[in-house]
């Protein structure tokens, strides 16, 4: 199984704390892990490195992705440049590479890939899972596609290389960057989507839960609700797609308390956010706001 994450020197301890979960829970896998990056400190290597090599007997290469000269439109706060690495994995990687499973590093493994993995994409571009925002009909609007196709999330993907290749991908890409440079909002997710919006296969959700799922009131299309409600007792990937991410002290989420679980499994091993005073006091008005149903939070998870 060959995965692939793209990561700045910022991103490191998330990197780590992802693959632990993964090797943790695919244990009978071979696994080999491809990192995409600009620059990476030799810190950052070495202690993926030791990670992967030598705590689970994996393997892990690093690629250097150079400075891209073109513009790129401006990401949200809490999304990284380095997310448009992705798009270029077609000539970064090796072309004995046919298929490879990209990887968020804000998300936790949780269960067996295999069947992710063993998906037939031969026939598309991309094995995704349907965004939490695909009720919303303004990415395809933006984009300049018929809106039902709805879209997916870009954070997992089991990507069809060899598709990749055959269409010159990267050079599309590229031009959809420049000539929907205005409309573009959602970084690379909106290039892959405007790209691949009639070249993917869904899959199940339980291979990517996204902030939204798990939400009192759903982002999600109504007439997927029974479907997702049975998705939820069986996860195999815990996407935090929120910009509240577990590592931050406003983290909300019902499961972040399995993120420390396995950060604790890393050389980051009891480290947890700072709280101020004020900060807990806003976390508890929220959630009993939540309880109360006066607020959007997150449902109960038994």
């Amino acid at each position: 199984m060959d995965v692939v994450c793209n990561i700045d020197d910022n991103y490191t301890k998330f990197c780590g704390v992802m693959l632990t979960s993964l090797f943790e829970n695919n244990r009978d896998e071979d696994i080999t892990v491809h990192v995409l990056g600009r620059a990476l400190a030799s810190g950052t290597r070495e202690v993926l490195t030791d990670l992967v090599e030598r705590k689970y007997k994996g393997k892990i290469a690093f690629y250097h992705v150079e400075n891209m000269a073109f513009p790129l439109p401006e990401t949200n706060a809490h999304i990284s440049v380095a997310t448009y690495y992705r798009l270029f994995m077609a000539s970064l990687l090796p072309e004995s590479l046919h298929k490879v499973l990209y990887l968020d590093c804000d998300l936790l493994v949780v269960g067996s890939l295999k069947e992710y993995w063993n998906t037939d994409i031969t026939r598309y571009a991309v094995g995704v899972v349907e965004d939490m925002w695909a009720y919303d009909h303004d990415r395809g609007k933006r984009l300049g596609y018929p809106s039902e196709y709805s879209s997916f999330n870009a954070g997992v993907m089991l990507i069809n290389l060899d598709y990749w290749r055959a269409i010159e991908f990267e050079k599309k890409a590229v031009g959809f960057i420049e000539e929907k440079f205005d409309v573009i909002s959602d970084a690379d997710q909106d290039v892959l989507n405007g790209l691949f919006y009639n070249q993917k296969l869904f899959v199940p959700f339980r291979y990517n839960l996204q902030d939204g799922f798990y939400r009192r009131k759903r982002h999600i299309r109504k007439e997927t609700e029974e479907v997702l409600n049975n998705e939820l007792k069986h996860p195999v990937i815990i996407h935090f797609t929120n910009r509240r991410k577990p590592w931050k002290s406003d983290c909300i989420h019902p499961l972040k308390k399995e993120y420390f679980r396995y950060l604790d499994m890393t050389v980051w091993k009891g480290e947890r956010p700072a709280m101020s005073f004020r900060q807990a006091w806003k976390t508890v008005n929220y959630r009993l706001a939540a309880f109360l149903h006066l607020a959007n939070g997150f449902r109960r998870i038994s």
